[in-house]
């Protein structure tokens, strides 16, 4: 198992100059805008409160809530002129909100931001748009399940079972005999197509190459929409009615909450606001198959945050998210708000001060012990991602069957794809 103390001295050096902070102009102004839970946003005030008392000159417009309509404003905000000076964005956005235009800031030698603390491979995988680093991850995120050990127990199902697409059934037959409100999967819509497409990287090595060339056949792709079927059929998986009512959110829902639920897929980032108020909590890797082409378990930044390249204060939003990354008191202040640090100093930082919570510090493992290949920026595009969750959830809702879906998602991807 790779090791987080092992990944956090794995950081590589890119570059090797420490570029000089950038002298902001007296009474500059900058906007800063992010998503986020009530823990995430006051560190992140709290960081733009300190950054203001040592650079007094400045003055940062924090810009914040929660997922619901960030995406969309913010592409309203560029394409009329209008974003933020430092913007949060999604890793799978950072292609297409760049092929908008000249929109994010390239990060290179010219810029006073030090990235020498950054993995360079992780920066190169994540980070790029035609070959230039276009944001710096604001942490490490992966895929996990958390796990209800209580009612596990409850159920007669050792909390410490390693999960396969196999005892998913079994066990989870177990999980619903004690009730109507029992379900082994507590996931909603969006988390149900991240773990459809597991199985799809498993059985065809991935769904769209980046060459844009589908790599699933019609018939893959039905006899993953069979086993999802059967995962609701039998109880296992929450029925779609309740899910979607916490879509991106299911966390709040309250069978998860009041302990009916027994495994949940969180992110990393996630935990500490998925875990709230579920007491005996531990962390479980997600299904992978006996020899599976690609384990599709995904390790990648949590957010990255850009420089708007068309801000008239670049040096000034620089020299912030310099300090943002770089600054040990930011760094302690901001803690995994964002997921595991980025930065090889913050981690050694807070493992330091052990203030990398343990659950945390697991399910960063896990995630890592699993990890397969990063995503195709087809496969992270939203207007696939859309197909996927409407076709998965025409069949959950039994408006057509999994044969009838997967031809209709393989036609819809190709003609998508012939037009991006």
């Amino acid at each position: 198992m790779k090791k987080l103390t092992l990944f956090c001295l794995a950081a590589l050096v890119f570059g090797g100059t420490v570029f000089a902070a950038a002298k902001a102009d007296s009474g500059t102004t900058l906007r800063f805008s992010w998503w986020g839970g009530d823990s995430r946003h006051q560190a992140t005030l709290k960081v733009i409160e300190l950054y203001q008392q040592k650079n007094p000159g400045v003055k940062i417009e924090a810009e914040y809530g929660g997922w619901d309509g960030y995406r969309e404003k913010l592409v309203t905000q560029i394409a009329g002129g209008t974003a933020p000076d430092i913007m949060q964005i999604d890793q799978p956005w950072l292609f297409e909100l760049s092929s908008m235009g000249e929109v994010f800031l390239t990060i290179d030698s010219s810029v006073p931001i030090d990235t020498s603390k950054f993995d360079k491979n992780f920066l190169n995988s994540y980070c790029l748009f035609q070959n230039q680093v276009k944001g710096l991850p604001t942490g490490l995120n992966g895929e996990t399940f958390l796990v209800n050990t209580a009612l596990l127990r409850k159920a007669g199902v050792d909390p410490n079972t390693e999960w396969n697409w196999d005892n998913l059934f079994t066990e989870g037959k177990k999980v619903s005999a004690l009730g109507p409100r029992n379900y082994l999967l507590a996931i909603d819509p969006a988390l149900t197509r991240f773990l459809f497409q597991k199985y799809m990287n498993q059985i065809a090595g991935g769904m769209i190459d980046e060459n844009k060339n589908i790599l699933f056949t019609e018939q893959q792709a039905a006899s993953a929409l069979t086993l999802f079927k059967r995962l609701l059929d039998e109880k296992v998986l929450i029925p779609y009615s309740d899910s979607s009512l916490y879509y991106q959110k299911p966390e709040e829902n309250p069978e998860w909450i009041n302990g009916n639920l027994a495994l949940m897929h969180a992110w990393v980032s996630n935990q500490d606001r998925s875990g709230a108020g579920v007491p005996g909590l531990t962390i479980k890797s997600l299904p992978v198959m006996p020899n599976a082409k690609d384990s599709g378990i995904l390790v990648r930044p949590s957010q990255i945050l850009t420089i708007n390249k068309n801000s008239k204060n670049t040096a000034a939003a620089a020299k912030f998210v310099d300090f943002f990354f770089n600054d040990p008191e930011a760094a302690e202040i901001l803690n995994i708000q964002r997921g595991i640090p980025p930065t090889s100093t913050a981690r050694e930082l807070l493992a330091s001060k052990k203030l990398i919570a343990p659950l945390v510090e697991e399910g960063t493992n896990v995630a890592l012990a699993h990890m397969g290949k990063p995503q195709t920026v087809w496969e992270m595009n939203t207007e696939i991602v859309d197909i996927l969750e409407d076709c998965i959830g025409k069949m959950a809702f039994g408006q057509t069957s999994p044969a009838q879906a997967a031809k209709e998602m393989r036609d819809r991807i190709a003609t998508k794809l012939a037009s991006l």
